[in-house]
């Protein structure tokens, strides 16, 4: 019997207000959609409306505007998890592990995930939160641990 290999990515990344996330998150989301990735985002707040703010003042292409739209930002209480994705969860640390336990149950491979901590929730526990993590996103790109 072969056995295959789960490989799971966790990035985190730390905002201090939606639209500070959002300016982390767009580059990172655009690059995947050049590359044609499949992305799920994940949210436990309603992110739209800040979401359209930003995009519609930042230089993009309309396509992949309209595609960085239509992703999902509102509040959802289940989306489905895909095989070969980039997850982006934005919730509190306790929203933020409940995901992860019902990714852990599940058979998904090959799925980059981008844990997204409000600052000021988890300062404190930040150090924790790095080392559970490969990585993490900021404004200038990725830090490897």
């Amino acid at each position: 019997m072969i056995v295959e290999d789960k490989k799971i990515e966790k990035t985190c990344t730390f905002y201090v207000s939606d639209f500070h996330l959002e300016m982390i998150l767009v580059p990172y989301i655009n690059k995947k959609i050049e590359k044609k990735e499949n992305i799920i985002i994940k949210t436990e707040r309603d992110l739209q409306d800040t979401i359209e703010i930003l995009v519609s003042k930042i230089n993009l292409n309309d396509e992949n505007k309209k595609q960085i739209l239509n992703l999902g930002w509102k509040r959802r209480e289940e989306q489905d998890i895909k095989e070969n994705s980039n997850l982006i969860i934005v919730g509190s640390e306790e929203y933020i592990n409940e995901t992860h336990k019902k990714i852990e149950k599940s058979n998904i491979n090959n799925i980059n995930i981008v844990d997204c901590y409000n600052f000021d929730d988890i300062k404190d526990k930040m150090e924790v939160i790095v080392n559970n993590h490969d990585k993490s996103l900021n404004v200038l790109g990725f830090n490897k641990f």
